[in-house]
């Protein structure tokens, strides 16, 4: 019979040992694995466990070509397209994790680089703010300071009448105006929930009448076009969402179009303030896209006439998240007029496993002719192309406030899911291969809404 505090000994000891597997490298490994992983075909895809404790077992039949036993190096065959399911098991034993890597024929694609002007119209009419009004006598007020009415709040309807315009809501305060009555607004909240409000417009000193509120019908700024796909006709660009005026939810949006845009200035980053592109652009004028999906990764729709770039004639694939590394790359865009121009840039870090998101690698800019002309990234880039190992691999999204030199960027893969354009888009955590996320470490603002220069 074994002594007890030998036994204990021996428990204790096996319990540690169970903990310090679970912990262990191989282990973490597994468990860091998205359940889908998606490679392009032909793509060498090689998985270092760490150590020979993980063992990769195939499943289903007919068996696919996985190679790698209790290893520590596993291969996957990705000559041909189709999806492989395998199961990770510790020690040949325990699951630990099931994966399926999808793999795929990559899309063929055309760089962007194109400055694009970018119009959102949305169903109503934006509250961006309250206002303040000058009467007839001379005195300041706020007619609607303690309305309830909120920015960001929408008037979908006046006096039960739909409006989409700021020019229809001026003419029905006109006309309550004109009769002394009040206008009852049908309002929504970014919630969706929808209130009513009974206001009075008051005559202003220069003549007309004002609400008291800062409305606006559409949202225009200046991005970057990223790619098109001359297969489906759909193109994908700036990279990151469109947000309202409070910068946290999703611009609301009925319609919205791309048009083509010129640079007319550049306001250089420097540490602590990013610059911006300035650009011009006619409304109704040079249309070459709709919108129809503003979404994490971008914004995207059907291009109406097939884009040239003067460095790519032709299409080059599409890169998968788990093709880039770190590394030389180039990006593309546009700082003077129309010229696309092209210009080095180092990937430093990659973050394939966070899931679809405008921060998936960290990019630096070390090309001096565009460090000179922007000193860096600047507001307007959001959406310039992102070309390694040639292979369009994602887009600049941010700049870094204190090192403008550096910045986010996204994956064209998360793009092209978003844009329909390599089948759905996957759940967060399902696109990448390796674990990990932007960390959050540096301040980053959106490098995209450039302003748009007075028309």
């Amino acid at each position: 019979m074994i002594p007890s505090r030998t036994r204990r000994i021996i428990g204790l000891s096996l319990s540690a040992l169970v903990i310090l597997t679970f912990c262990s490298s191989p282990v973490r490994f597994a468990y860091s694995l998205p359940q889908t992983v998606t490679v392009s075909s032909g793509q060498d895809v090689t998985l270092d466990t760490g150590y020979p404790l993980v063992s990769v077992h195939p499943l289903g039949e007919p068996k696919p070509g996985i190679w790698g036993g209790l290893t520590r190096r596993v291969s996957v065959d990705t000559r041909t397209a189709g999806e492989v399911a395998v199961e990770f098991r510790l020690l040949g034993l325990i699951p630990l994790r099931r994966v399926a890597f999808k793999i795929v024929s990559p899309p063929m694609v055309v760089p962007g680089g194109h400055c694009i002007g970018v119009i959102l119209r949305q169903k109503g009419v934006l509250i961006s703010g309250l206002a303040s009004v000058e009467t007839v006598d001379g005195k300041e007020i706020w007619p609607l300071k303690n309305s309830g009415i909120q920015p960001g709040d929408v008037i979908l309807a006046v006096d039960g009448h739909e409006i989409n315009s700021r020019d229809e809501l001026a003419i029905w305060t006109d006309l309550a105006g004109r009769r002394g009555s009040f206008l009852e607004l049908s309002l929504e909240r970014p919630d969706g929930s929808i209130y009513r409000r009974l206001v009075k417009p008051v005559p202003k000193r220069n003549g007309g009448f004002a609400l008291g509120l800062q409305v606006k019908d559409s949202i225009a700024g200046v991005g970057t076009l990223t790619f098109y796909h001359p297969e489906s006709g759909m193109y994908a660009a700036l990279g990151h969402i469109i947000t309202d005026d409070s910068g946290r939810r999703p611009a609301p949006m009925e319609s919205g179009q791309i048009v083509q845009a010129s640079v007319v200035d550049i306001e250089k980053s420097r540490r602590g303030k990013p610059g911006e592109m300035l650009g011009t652009f006619l409304d109704e004028t040079d249309v070459i896209g709709t919108i129809d999906r503003n979404g994490p990764c971008g914004i995207s729709g059907v291009l109406l006439a097939p884009v040239k770039n003067p460095y790519y004639p032709d299409p080059i694939p599409l890169g998968m998240a788990t093709q880039v590394r770190k590394g030389p790359a180039e990006i593309l865009a546009v700082v003077n007029g129309r010229e696309i121009g092209r210009y080095r840039a180092e990937i430093e870090d990659v973050y394939p496993g966070s899931g679809p998101s405008s921060k998936g690698f960290l990019i630096r800019i070390t090309d001096p002719e565009l460090l000179a002309k922007t000193g860096g990234i600047v507001q307007g880039m959001s959406g310039s192309p992102v070309i390694q190992d040639g292979r369009l691999v994602g887009a600049v999204t941010h700049v870094l406030v204190n090192d403008p030199a550096r910045g986010y960027g996204t994956f064209s893969e998360w793009m092209a899911r978003e844009a329909r354009i390599l089948g759905p888009a996957e759940a967060a955590g399902e696109v990448g291969l390796a674990s990990g996320a932007a960390t959050g470490r540096y301040q980053a603002a959106f490098a995209s809404s450039g302003r748009v220069w007075p028309r």
